[in-house]
């Protein structure tokens, strides 16, 4: 068997790059990627090679088509040009793509996002990754379901993905898949030197946001809440990319409060998680994500916006709930209340876990469904 696998962005920093490359190193088969070419990133196919393993035989980049048909952060306005003028040049240079496609005779291919859904089409075995949730205001729905139905298969990382999507639209050949994780590495950390290099102290409960810094994720919500309790023995951690004005304000008002550190964007972030005691998700409705789920599998805790009852759509919500802990979204009062009276979870007692080895066997099983049915409809 042989694949392709399409990426819509060529940093591995955040959550769809890192899950799926947890996935490629992990397969037992040859494959491709095709990388979304960018006027400011170069790809560095060294590190690529590295975090995918040895089934990466071609690394392809070209301009990829990315409808954000999601809930996210309006940005700058070139940012916002530069959004436009790729799918421009998408369409112009599409014939590059579509070269890669038809001639690498792959078993399937798969789409790393809901962002690449132009990219399907009927004459190949396209299976999508929807990671997002879905924003049932997206001004091109008949399109978008035009091409879902061209799809062989959905994945959805969890149920509230697979809800929002089915709000415009309705099928019977997806499954839930909750990404792979193995934190087990975590335990190589040496935990001294990691709270020695962010001022921790072993008696401080320390809370840590990931990802970047924007308004969609709550980020100023977050500090505010954060600023408002008087717990001198809590450290906040903001973890990520703050490059941005929104970022940048919210540093500004991180100054006024010696509990709070910006770390910048981290490559690794194994020594957040060991050192961390809770992540924090500050978006404006119940949402897990990667970063939920890698604390969680590093022994730590999570608090999140949404209540008890979003236990039953939450993977593996049983299995940890004496760790997982909510807050009405956005409100500031009850979450500055779980800073101020939660206390550190001690090292001695965590459990570090993996669960790559089921989800390949998931995974492969329904790859394994979806191309049978292909060949059974030729």
């Amino acid at each position: 068997m042989t694949a392709l696998f399409v990426l819509h962005e060529s940093k591995f920093i955040y959550g769809a790059n890192r899950s799926i490359t947890e996935l490629l190193k992990n397969i037992d088969y040859e494959f491709d990627i095709l990388i979304c070419k960018s006027f400011t990133r170069r790809i560095n196919e060294t590190e690529i090679r590295k975090l995918c393993g040895q089934g990466l035989r071609k690394i392809y980049v070209c301009w990829l088509p990315r409808y954000r048909c999601f809930y996210f952060d309006k940005k700058d306005f070139i940012s916002e040009v530069s959004h436009y003028v790729n799918n421009i040049m998408a369409f112009i240079f599409q014939i590059k793509r579509k070269r890669i496609i038809r001639y690498g005779d792959y078993d399937y291919i798969h789409l790393n996002s809901i962002v690449l859904f132009p990219v399907i089409d009927k004459d190949s075995t396209f299976i999508i990754h929807v990671r997002e949730i879905f924003d049932p205001s997206y001004y091109n729905i008949e399109k978008l379901k035009k091409k879902m139905d061209e799809a062989s298969g959905i994945i959805y990382i969890d149920e509230a993905a697979k809800m929002s999507l089915r709000q415009v639209y309705t099928e019977d050949k997806s499954v839930v898949l909750n990404n792979p994780f193995n934190m087990l590495s975590v335990k190589n950390v040496d935990y001294m030197e990691s709270a020695l290099k962010y001022g921790i102290s072993t008696d401080d409960t320390v809370f840590a946001m990931l990802g970047h810094v924007s308004e969609s994720k709550g980020s100023k919500f977050v500090i505010s809440s954060f600023m408002k309790q008087k717990n001198e023995k809590s450290k906040l951690l903001i973890v990520g990319d703050y490059d941005s004005p929104y970022g940048m304000e919210c540093k500004e008002i991180a100054k006024k409060d010696k509990r709070i550190i910006f770390s910048g964007e981290l490559k690794d972030t194994r020594e957040i998680y060991r050192i961390s005691d809770y992540v924090i998700i500050g978006d404006a409705q119940f949402c897990t994500g990667r970063t939920v789920f890698e604390s969680l599998y590093s022994g730590g805790g999570v608090i999140i916006p949404g209540e008890k009852s979003d236990l039953a759509s939450f993977p593996e919500g049983k299995r940890f709930e004496e760790r997982i802990l909510f807050y009405t979204p956005r409100n500031e009062k009850e979450l500055s209340y779980l800073f101020e009276k939660k206390s550190p979870i001690g090292q001695e007692e965590r459990m570090l876990y993996s669960n790559v080895d089921d989800y390949i066997e998931s995974y492969r099983q329904y790859v394994a469904k979806v191309i049978e049915k292909g060949e059974g409809l030729l």
